[in-house]
């Protein structure tokens, strides 16, 4: 650490010797770390932050923009074609090393990383497969790579950070490859192991999305690499944060908070993210609960991964999700969401805090009046590993919505002739169906959308009446509806192309007019 900014931090600390630096968990996702522009731009922030207001941080990096895309690119080529091609991936971060002018050891440590990652495609070639564990092993070297990069680039800006792998500070996870879940032994592990790093003045940079297994330590090196799933850098975050009994989770993206509608949703087959339009009214909610933020997050907002607030929830830990796109970063003081264990945005006059969607695949199986059907048809799904969105029920028969993310990641060209069109193309919904089909007759269908409503319990009653009011208006079939199995939330599916239609009047309804919390209609 400079000296500059070690006297700053001195006299900051000074002005209020009695009262503790806050520790602070920053997280960075992967548009706020995407080039060497940005990375800069988070060295300075977080430099600022620790002279400013004597924060003490601890940073947890995503890859770099679209690397994890990238490196799935790489592997299914190395299926497809056995070649190797690592380019893409490569010429992002040695053109970032440049512009960064990073160099000596701190470069070498990220070319070495692309040359292992190099080998390991080459493995995949040769055997013409990709097992669940060599694929996660292939996708955590973006989030390996990026930390390296950041720690270097806080390193000559004069902060004195150390790189970290999510196991050196005692991350330890489940063996389930793609969706490991960390154990409750990581808490005092990580506690052990953050914590005098940072008394010692130094600022880790930990890989988010990743960690290893239990098992015994051989050769210097724990188990196997596991990830997170699909935005686990958010749980990776408020893990540590919730161990080490940090005073807040920051999580740092290219949105202004959680949103009253989430564009960045997976809307209908028109993706929202790409058209900002659908919802030009939409603006950050101040504050939600952890259950509200839960659900969100589970039904479509990408703002958090979906078991994000677990680990603050069971610590009582605040998070806080906060903006730093390239229009936003410049205003770091900028609110955001603050999570919390109360403080919902719901009241007696505002029906809806925020709404949401995500797409998905319908299943309908009926059985006549068999007793026990419905613990035939859990089993069923418990065997496979296949998670439920929605579900109506009665004696004969059950309606229900998959997760659309569980068959993506478990998708497979030998499912191709077995599913109908629309539907992804996975083994494990195929084995389900043949199961299913064992106890009940069974169609699936693609297509569908859930719509999830962030509502004031209180005043459920006008809620789902004005949603009905408003599809009905709008012609659009609710082939479904959910309420009642949470306390925050409201759901309805409705046809994938109709989607967007429906966001947008909801919105319209419950935000772009006085709200009125009799006033259903």
């Amino acid at each position: 650490m400079s000296r500059t900014v070690l006297l700053l931090l001195l006299l900051a600390r000074a002005r209020g010797a009695l009262v503790p630096p806050p520790r602070v968990v920053m997280k960075f996702g992967g548009s706020s770390v995407r080039d060497a522009e940005r990375i800069a731009e988070v060295a300075s922030l977080v430099r600022a932050q620790m002279v400013e207001h004597s924060v003490q941080p601890c940073l947890v990096c995503s890859a770099m923009g679209k690397t994890t895309n990238g490196l799935l690119a790489a592997a299914d080529r190395a299926i497809d074609e056995g070649t190797v091609d690592l380019s893409t991936v490569r010429a992002l971060h040695v053109e970032t090393l440049d512009a960064l002018s990073i160099s000596g050891t701190d470069a070498s440590e990220v070319v070495e990383l692309l040359d292992k990652c190099e080998r390991t495609l080459e493995g995949v070639a040769l055997l013409g497969e990709l097992s669940p564990r060599t694929r996660d092993l292939v996708v955590s070297y973006g989030e390996r790579l990026s930390g390296r990069v950041v720690a270097a680039t806080l390193r000559r800006q004069g902060v004195r950070a150390k790189q970290l792998e999510a196991w050196d500070v005692g991350v330890v996870t489940t063996d389930e490859f793609g969706e490991a879940t960390p154990l409750d032994q990581s808490w005092e592990g990580i506690a052990a192991s953050l914590l005098p790093v940072m008394e010692e003045g130094t600022v880790p940079v930990v890989t988010g999305f990743i960690g290893k297994p239990r098992g015994r330590r051989l050769a210097g090196h724990w188990g196997r690499v596991t990830t997170l799933g699909r935005g686990g850098s958010d749980l990776t975050a408020s893990l540590l944060g919730a161990a080490a009994g940090f005073d807040e989770v920051q999580v740092w993206k290219d949105v202004d908070g959680i949103l009253t509608a989430d564009t960045r949703a997976d809307c209908g087959r028109q993706r929202a993210r790409a058209d900002p339009r659908i919802c030009p009214a939409a603006a950050p909610v101040a504050r939600v609960t952890f259950d509200e933020a839960a659900e969100l997050a589970y039904f479509g907002a990408q703002v958090l991964h979906p078991l994000a607030m677990q680990p603050c929830r069971r610590a009582g830990v605040p998070f806080r999700a906060a903006s730093s796109l390239v229009k936003n970063s410049y205003n770091p003081a900028a609110e955001g969401t603050l999570i919390s264990a109360d403080g919902s945005a719901c009241s007696e006059t505002r029906l809806v805090s925020a709404i949401t969607s995500k797409n998905g695949a319908r299943l309908r199986g009926e059985e006549q009046g068999a007793y026990g059907f419905l613990a035939r048809v859990f089993a069923a799904f418990d065997r496979w590993r296949i998670s439920i969105d929605v579900i109506a029920s009665s004696e004969v028969s059950v309606s229900l919505t998959l997760n659309k993310n569980q068959l993506l990641e478990r998708r497979s060209i030998s499912a191709l002739e077995h599913l109908p069109a629309g539907v992804e193309r996975s083994e494990a919904l195929v084995g389900l169906m043949a199961d299913l089909e064992q106890v009940a007759n069974v169609r699936v269908s693609g297509g569908h959308s859930i719509v999830t409503l962030i509502a004031n319990v209180g005043c459920s009653s006008a809620v789902v009446s004005a949603v009905c009011a408003a599809m009905d208006r709008l012609g659009i079939p609710v082939q479904m509806i959910s309420q009642g199995a949470s306390k925050v939330n409201i759901s309805i599916v409705v046809p994938e192309e109709r989607a967007v239609e429906a966001v947008q009047e909801l919105h319209r309804h419950f935000f772009e007019q006085p709200p009125d919390c009799a006033g259903a209609s």
